[in-house]
């Protein structure tokens, strides 16, 4: 789309790069694999003071040792990672000596792995994929998905994702995720800048964000709206779904799991009733 149209500036292209979209309403551009956001996106993962495209090292470092230990995953466990962006925490699940299984939909992510990470483990495989389409039958221990990416897929991917997942785990697996709360404090905003180069394009841009809170069901949303010096424009949605602990609770129920454990994240910290987050372990029954 372009909002430039004979040298004016269409004010109603330009009106629907502002308004709240329709929830779940699909982004115009697939940025995942985009080549110059992609890089842009690994070394927001590779960061290791911030938690942005992964968890900050000592984030991951706490949550992983929780959920070796809690999960007791050890050289007998088979592990899937969903999401597994560029390994990070599969590199800690395979100290365990676990056979580990990485997929993420980011190719370049899953060529850092495989160049940086797996070729100091035996057990490891990482596979270009989106987790939504997984086809395992009973192989995998315990299976995790981490940084609320859960929450970003819409109600109807929720439900197909744990039908698959029930169907990948063994007798008794174990899935362990986190999502955040709806006690989260949404507020929301549109604000505009300019960049001469940034994360969305090494040229000039403009990028107007706006942030809407939608009510049933409780979600946060985030719409980028960049735009060049031509006019040309990309808009990019993002959604956070919002958890009643009493509601994720009954979802797991409905595809066959029940909850072992609930902290108020994968840190093992301890849950209370305005707990923003919920890290979960679920067992399949």
């Amino acid at each position: 789309m372009k909002i430039i149209n004979k040298n004016k500036i269409d004010l109603e292209s330009l009106k629907d790069l502002i308004i709240k979209p329709e929830l779940y309403e699909k982004s115009t551009h697939k940025f995942w694999n985009d080549d110059y956001i992609s890089e842009q996106m690994l070394s927001y993962h590779m960061n290791p003071t911030v938690d942005a495209g992964s968890r900050s090292k000592e984030t991951i470092k706490a949550e992983t040792d929780f959920i070796i230990k809690t999960s007791s995953m050890n050289n007998n466990k088979t592990v899937l990672d969903l999401g597994c962006g560029p390994g990070l925490y599969v590199k800690e699940f395979a100290k365990t000596g676990a056979q580990i299984t990485g997929i993420d939909i980011s190719n370049r992510s899953v060529n850092y792995a495989k160049k940086n990470i797996k070729s100091s483990f035996n057990d490891i495989t990482f596979l270009n994929m989106n987790y939504l389409e997984i086809d395992y039958k009973e192989s995998f221990d315990i299976i995790t998905l981490i940084y609320y990416d859960f929450c970003a897929l819409d109600s109807l991917e929720q439900k197909e994702l744990l039908k698959k997942i029930n169907i990948a785990l063994k007798e008794n697996g174990l899935f362990i995720f986190d999502v955040e709360s709806d006690k989260k404090n949404i507020l929301e905003s549109t604000n505009i800048s300019i960049y001469n180069g940034g994360f969305w394009s090494p040229d000039p841009y403009i990028e107007i964000l706006g942030k809407f809170l939608y009510k049933e069901p409780k979600t946060e949303g985030f719409q980028y709206a960049i735009i060049d010096e031509n006019g040309e424009t990309r808009i990019i949605r993002l959604y956070h779904r919002l958890f009643v602990l009493d509601e994720i609770i009954g979802l797991l129920k409905k595809y066959n799991f029940k909850v072992k454990k609930i902290f108020n994240n994968l840190k093992g910290a301890t849950l209370s009733k305005d707990s923003e987050t919920f890290g979960i372990f679920a067992q399949k029954i």
